[in-house]
């Protein structure tokens, strides 16, 4: 067993990287999330969701993780990948802040729609940090979450997280936030 996903087993959930055989579930439950809570499929910023094996699993300095239940049902995704902030939409300030070699942006943290409330995010959400600074070689955590996906903005407030930047209103209620590692693996462990 990898260390990532003996380090994330808690109360009957596990957390840790994808295998090849993991990807055509994690893309199912992706593609469900984009669908029920964010509009659908949008080529500019789902890309990498068209082969995640290419994207995730073959591409130095990213990784793609899944949370599983205790039966083995797969129950969300998180992804770690450099840290490429567009400007626009986000300005200039923030892309100068977080576009560097030495900081990874965490996304895709879905979680099936089934599945929430269960602690599968906090489970992806230390497997990915924890991987992000150890094999990964990144020392910095930035996300940014859609704060109009129900409970999405009040987990990352819930979260050892700095709000970076608040760029409501804008067309996809973006809520900037950078991860404290060394709290969420300390108060997530416990």
């Amino acid at each position: 067993m990898d260390r990532t996903l003996a380090a994330t087993r808690r109360g009957g959930l596990t957390a840790g990287r994808a295998r090849p055989e993991d990807l055509a579930e994690a893309s199912a439950i992706m593609r469900e999330v984009l669908d029920s809570d964010l509009g659908g499929y949008q080529p500019r910023w789902h890309r990498d969701l068209d082969d995640l094996r290419a994207a995730y699993l073959d591409r130095p300095g990213w990784a793609l993780f899944v949370a599983r239940d205790a039966d083995g049902k797969m129950l969300g995704t998180a992804g770690i990948r450099p840290c490429t902030l567009a400007c626009p939409p986000n300005p200039q300030w923030l892309a100068d802040r977080y576009n560097r070699p030495e900081v990874c942006q965490l996304v895709r943290v879905w979680i099936a729609p089934r599945a929430r409330r269960q602690g599968a995010a906090r489970a992806l959400t230390v497997a990915s940090a924890d991987w992000a600074v150890t094999d990964g070689g990144y020392r910095t955590v930035y996300l940014h979450t859609d704060a109009s996906v129900p409970g999405a903005e009040a987990y990352w407030r819930s979260m050892p997280t700095t709000m970076v930047h608040d760029a409501r209103p804008d067309p996809h209620n973006t809520v900037h936030f950078e991860l404290d590692v060394a709290a969420t693996l300390r108060e997530c462990r416990r």
